[in-house]
């Protein structure tokens, strides 16, 4: 036997070196994947939070540009200084004019020139030197101006002059007409290098295009290669020509014609690779460490466990006997727990027999106690009272009677779901109020919930029987009120009636009649209905007796349930 014992011990330390070490690779596995995912996911999640943050810097700069050079024209002609210019060619409002273009420089902040022409695009005024005021410039106004004519454009015109490829000039347009007519142009030129030094604030790149792809402005000369469109992706990654890795986003803003692209610099992460061959290392320290340790504590568990498989083989032989077990580790707490189980099983054997016996005792009292001769001498007369006027209802009241009967000699089994005892007492509650009339109402509100819990057979019928028994010596009229939730795992429901209740001292006499477990009594009722409840479900199971005198009775029914059902809505029904 020792040597049995002996060898058992030495297959489970071996086994626990085989699952440790198994854990620890595991572990270290799992280690070195998280942190790849993490990495990956925590500097993806930082791009797209940086890009989404230029992305919003760009378009609100872009929009503030667009509506201050717009605005900036509109007010030159509410104001009169584009007819001073343009119609009456005054020398006052040229100088009106130039005061009011360095006001819109300063506030809009980028470098800018002013062009304004006739209607046949002939030069009035211009901010630019004659160095700078390329034929191109002004064959590419003349166009633009062109097209604002024979479109009847009569808003400022936004176009692109890409002659200087990133740093391409941004123009508005605005024509002026006087009395239909139109006079002439006023043209504002934003400098493409200084918009760039504007737009790029922000520590990460950006390109802005037209519809078309064109490239607006690039915040790096050398993002487009020697191209003027940009190729790239909407979202995620895109490689440049020079092999340079960014994360994009974007955001079309239709009412500008134009389409904004963040990119923020995403270089390959060789963090991840050190962080892999650091935790590879780690793992290998770890492993060791750790089938080192495991290597001492499985030789002292086997000997804990060859002393407890030895006291558990004497309870097997002597189930009196109780694990004696001092190895100051956790085996002597599991070996403190087999007592307490070896106490509870004790306790339920001696809870199974007892309710073996009582229900062997009371099978057959039960239909006495449920069915007893008065209610079905009443049902009887009430049949034969409606068979001379409402054969009709005569005839529902015997075929409930009958389905009432065989449900109640049915012993076949003797626990049900609550939604099946409920449709045997909807049909008792429907003889009662054959019998009584309007003197007899009641309510159902139970929760649809409670509709799956397991009960036992004829549970709320004794106590509906025992209201109106009981009820009708106060009062020539009663309501009784049937209740039902969940809570906490306990199906909860409660029977009370109006029926003035009962004196005091008399209800106290009968809740501790309810906390007796006396089984040589001869009562079938609430007594043998709790104690059946508290040995079937366990100590939180029960009934309890709530009494207010002159003002009703009621009975508290608690039983456990083994895993607490889902909730629902309550729905109320009357009868």
């Amino acid at each position: 036997m020792a040597r049995q014992i002996q060898k058992q011990a030495t297959h489970f330390q071996r086994k626990l070196q085989r699952s440790a070490r198994t854990r620890v690779l595991t572990l270290v596995l799992c280690s070195v994947i998280l942190f790849i995912v993490s990495q990956y996911a925590v500097t993806l999640a930082s791009n797209e939070r940086n890009a989404g943050l230029h992305l919003e810097q760009l378009a609100d700069s872009l929009s503030a540009i667009d509506a201050q050079s717009r605005s900036f024209l509109q007010d030159l002609e509410d104001e009169g200084v584009t007819q001073g210019v343009i119609a009456e060619r005054s020398a006052a409002a040229v100088e009106r004019m130039k005061t009011e273009f360095w006001k819109y420089q300063e506030a809009c902040g980028i470098e800018s020139k002013i062009l304004i022409t006739d209607e046949d695009t002939n030069i009035l005024y211009t901010s630019f030197g004659e160095s700078l005021l390329s034929s191109y410039l002004v064959n590419y106004n003349n166009a633009i101006c062109y097209k604002v004519r024979q479109t009847a454009q009569t808003e400022a015109y936004r176009a692109v002059y890409y002659e200087r490829g990133n740093y391409s000039d941004t123009m508005y347009v605005q024509p002026f007409y006087q009395d239909g007519t139109l006079e002439g142009f006023v043209t504002v030129f934003l400098s493409g290098s200084a918009w760039n030094f504007h737009l790029s604030e922000s520590n990460f790149d950006g390109i802005i295009t037209d519809e078309r792809d064109n490239a607006m402005y690039v915040s790096k000369p050398g993002l487009l290669g020697g191209s003027n469109k940009y190729r790239g992706v909407e979202h995620g990654v895109w490689r440049t020509e020079n092999g340079s890795r960014y994360w994009v986003t974007s955001r079309p803003l239709p009412e500008l014609q134009a389409v904004v692209y963040s990119l923020v610099y995403y270089p390959p992460n060789r963090g991840i690779w050190i962080g892999f061959l650091l935790l590879i290392a780690m793992g290998a320290v770890w492993f060791a460490m750790a089938d080192w340790i495991n290597t001492s504590m499985a030789a002292h568990n086997a000997e804990s466990i060859g002393a407890l498989v030895r006291q558990i083989r004497i309870v097997q032989h002597d189930p009196a006997h109780r694990v004696e077990l001092h190895t100051e580790d956790e085996f002597e707490e599991v070996a403190q727990q087999i007592n307490k189980m070896l106490e509870i099983i004790t306790e339920l054997n001696s809870r199974n027999t007892e309710l073996i016996q009582l229900n062997a005792r009371i099978e057959m009292q039960q239909l006495m106690a449920q069915m007893n001769p008065h209610f079905l001498y009443n049902t009887l007369e009430i049949i034969r009272s409606f068979l001379s006027f409402d054969p009709d209802t005569s005839e529902q009241l015997i075929v409930s009677l009958t389905e009432i009967l065989r449900y109640s000699v049915d012993a076949s089994r003797q626990e049900v779901r609550l939604a099946e005892d409920m449709e045997y007492i909807n049909k008792y509650l429907n003889i009662q109020r054959c019998r009584f009339g309007e003197r007899f109402h009641c309510e159902i509100e139970m929760d649809p919930a409670c509709g799956s819990c397991l009960v036992p057979k004829l549970l709320i019928q004794p106590l509906i029987e025992n209201s109106i028994k009981y009820g009708f010596r106060k009062k020539m009229e009663i309501c009784i009120r049937i209740e039902g939730h969940i809570e906490r795992g306990i199906l909860c429901i409660r029977v009370s009636d109006d029926g003035l209740g009962m004196d005091e001292a008399e209800a106290q006499t009968l809740q501790k009649r309810l906390l007796t477990f006396d089984n040589s009594a001869r009562s079938i009722g609430l007594r043998n209905l709790s104690r059946r409840l508290y040995l079937k479900y366990g100590d939180r199971s029960g009934l309890q007796i709530r009494n207010t005198p002159g003002v009703g009775f009621a009975v508290d029914v608690r039983i456990e349930q083994a895993a607490q059902p889902g909730t629902g809505t309550k729905e109320g029904s009357h009868v």
